[in-house]
C-alpha cells in the first residue's frame, strides 16, 4: 500500500473512532433490502437512505464489526474504493447528521411529571369483570399450563369493585376516558357489564367517553347487540379465526366442540344491529396459529371476502399465539402439504404472515381486505418513527407506557395490573387506594432503566422497538432474561417492518398514508 492511500485510510478510521470510541459500531444504524434497492437505516436521525451496492456492503461491514477496514487485505482496488465509500458517508454525517448515534440514556421522568399523568391524565380502565370463559381455546394465555399467567377461575368482579373503578376513572383522567370489558369473556357478565355502563354514562358528564368489548361472540344475542349498537363511541373487537375448520381447530367450548357457528351467527347480530355503524365500531381479530402456511392464509382472506354482509371496511387484525400459551400437541398440521412446508414450519417462519399480507397488497391491489389490515398494522411503528435532524443522547423505554397513565386494568378483586397483556407481574394499587407511584418507579421506571439501559443504549432498533413489560415482566419485576429474548424478536421484526414499508414505498406509495387508519383497541 502506497504512502498516499495508507493515511487515507488511516484519516478515515480515526475520524470514525473520534464518533465512535468503543468501536460498537451497530448502534449507528442497520442495512436492509426491498426487491428493487438497497437501504441503511440511520438509528440517530430515525433517517432512510437509498444505496448502491458497494455502499451498502461497505456500511454491512462497518456495523457488524469493530473495525472500519478489513484486515489482512492487500486488494488496493478495494481500499481504495472503501476509502471514497467512506468519505462520502463522513460529508454526509456532516450534512445529514447520521452515523453519530452516541451512547444514550432513558429520559428521566421527573417524580412530579410522573405524579401529574398518573393523578390526571388517566387515558383508558380496563375492567375484568370476570374470570370465567365459556371457552376453552387451546391457545389461550390462561390455561393452566402457561406459568405466566392465571388459570381461568370462577370468580367475577362485584359491584362495589367495579363503581369504585369507574369513580377513579372520572376522577384522575382528563379530558377524555375509555372504558373497557375484558374477561375471561365480558358477555359471561354482561348484567354487569350494562350496569358499568350506564353508570358511566350518568356520572361522566364532563369528558369525551368511549367504550370497547372484547368478545369470542358465542353469548351475542340480538338484544344484546341492539343494547351495545344503542351506545355511542361502543366499538366491539369481535375474536374470529377464519372458516369453521381453522377456527374450529383451536377455539373450542369447555367440552372440546367447535364454536365457528355460534360466533359467526353472534357477528351477524352485531352486523345488523349496527348497520352502517358497524364499518367503523366492528373490529375483526384473528389469532394465527403456526403452521404459518400462504393456504392457509389465502382461506383466511378467502372466508372473510365471501361473508356478504359484513361491511368490507370492516378493519381484520392479526394477533400471533403468545409464547408458551400453545401446546405442541395441539399445533393442527393439517396445512403442512409437503416437506418444503414442514422445513418452514421447523423455523418458526412466523414472518411469512407479513411478507403474504404484503404480496396481495401489492400484486393483488387489496385494499380493503384481510391482508391490508394485517399488513397496515405492521407498519405503523416505521410510518410514525422518530425522525429528527440531530440524533438526541435520550431515548424511550422502548414500547413502555407510563404505568397508571396510558391504561390501568382493574383485576376482578380490584388490584390494579399495567394492562390486559401483562401477566402475573407486581401490581401497581388498588380500587380502594388509588395507584401506588411507589410500585411504578421501582418496579417499572427505575429497575427498567437500570437494568436495560446497557443493552438499550447499543442498539440500533431503540427508537422503532416495540418491547413492552408484558413481554419481559414476571412477579417479581423486570426479567431480563425474558427481556433479551423480546429484543432479539424485536430486532428481527424491526427489518422486517423496514423492508415491507420500503418496499410498499416504492410499488405502492398511495397506501402508505392509509396506514395512519389503523384503529387502535
Amino acid at each position: 500500500m502506497n504512502d498516499g492511500l495508507r493515511l487515507r485510510k488511516e484519516e478515515i478510521e480515526k475520524k470514525f473512532l473520534e464518533m465512535v470510541p468503543d468501536r460498537k459500531f451497530g448502534r449507528l444504524g442497520t442495512v436492509f433490502k426491498t426487491t428493487n434497492n438497497k437501504y441503511f437505516y440511520d438509528a440517530g436521525t430515525g433517517k432512510v437512505f437509498c444505496c448502491e451496492e458497494d455502499e451498502y456492503d461497505v456500511l454491512k461491514y462497518l456495523l457488524d464489526n469493530e473495525d472500519v477496514f478489513p484486515k489482512n487485505t492487500d486488494d488496493m482496488h478495494k481500499i481504495e474504493r472503501w476509502c471514497d465509500i467512506y468519505e462520502k458517508l463522513l460529508f454526509l454525517c456532516e450534512k445529514e447528521n447520521i452515523l453519530q448515534a452516541p451512547l444514550r440514556e432513558f429520559y428521566k421522568l421527573e417524580d412530579k411529571d410522573l405524579e401529574v399523568l398518573i393523578d390526571k391524565d388517566l387515558q383508558q380502565i380496563i375492567l375484568e369483570l370476570t374470570q370465567k370463559c365459556n371457552l376453552r381455546c387451546k391457545y389461550c394465555i390462561y390455561n393452566e399450563y402457561n406459568p405466566a399467567y392465571r388459570d381461568f377461575t370462577n370468580q367475577d368482579m362485584d359491584w362495589d369493585v367495579a363503581k369504585r373503578a369507574i369513580d377513579y376513572a372520572r376522577e384522575h383522567s382528563g379530558k377524555k376516558i375509555a372504558v373497557t370489558f375484558y374477561g375471561g369473556e365480558p358477555l359471561v357478565r354482561f348484567d354487569l357489564l350494562k350496569k358499568c355502563i350506564d353508570y358511566c354514562l350518568e356520572t361522566i358528564k364532563d369528558k369525551e367517553l368511549t367504550f370497547s368489548l372484547s368478545t369470542n361472540l358465542t353469548l351475542m344475542t340480538p338484544q344484546i347487540a341492539e343494547y351495545i349498537a344503542s351506545i355511542k363511541g361502543c366499538s366491539v373487537l369481535c375474536s374470529i379465526d377464519g372458516p369453521d375448520f381453522i377456527h374450529d381447530a383451536y377455539r373450542v367450548s369447555a367440552d372440546k366442540k367447535g364454536t365457528h357457528k355460534k360466533a359467526i351467527q353472534g357477528l351477524r347480530y352485531l352486523v345488523e344491529a349496527m348497520g352502517e355503524k358497524g364499518s367503523k365500531r366492528i373490529i375483526i381479530n384473528t389469532v394465527v396459529c403456526p403452521p404459518y402456511s400462504k393456504a392457509k392464509l389465502d382461506m383466511i382472506q378467502d372466508f372473510f371476502d365471501s361473508l356478504e354482509w359484513l361491511p368490507s371496511e370492516v378493519t381484520k387484525k392479526c394477533d400471533y399465539v403468545e409464547g408458551g400459551s400453545l401446546r405442541d400437541e395441539d399445533i393442527d398440521l393439517t396445512f403442512l402439504d409437503s416437506e418444503e412446508d414442514k422445513e418452514d414450519y421447523k423455523k418458526g417462519e412466523i414472518d411469512s404472515i407479513r411478507a403474504w399480507a404484503l404480496d396481495n397488497v401489492l400484486e393483488k391491489n387489496d385494499n380493503r381486505g384481510y391482508s391490508f389490515g394485517v399488513g397496515k398494522d405492521n407498519l405503523i411503528r416505521i410510518h410514525n418513527r422518530i425522525l429528527c435532524d440531530k440524533p438526541s443522547k435520550y431515548i424511550h423505554r422502548n414500547g413502555c407506557c407510563i404505568p397508571g397513565n396510558r391504561r390501568i386494568y382493574v383485576k376482578v378483586n380490584g388490584d390494579f395490573s399495567l394492562c390486559e397483556k401483562v401477566g402475573d407481574c407486581p401490581d401497581i394499587g388498588n380500587v380502594y387506594e388509588g395507584v401506588d407511584i411507589g410500585k411504578v418507579k421501582k418496579y417499572y421506571i427505575e429497575e427498567y432503566e437500570n437494568k436495560s439501559i446497557g443493552d438499550c443504549s447499543n442498539c440500533w432498533a431503540v427508537n422503532i422497538c416495540g418491547v413492552c413489560y408484558a413481554s419481559c415482566c414476571d412477579k417479581n419485576g423486570l426479567n431480563m432474561e425474558y427481556k433479551k429474548v423480546a429484543c432479539d424478536y424485536q430486532k428481527e421484526q424491526a427489518i422486517g417492518e423496514l423492508m415491507a414499508y420500503h418496499q410498499l414505498l416504492e410499488d405502492r406509495p398511495e397506501e402508505i398514508e392509509k396506514i395512519k387508519e389503523v384503529p387502535i383497541m
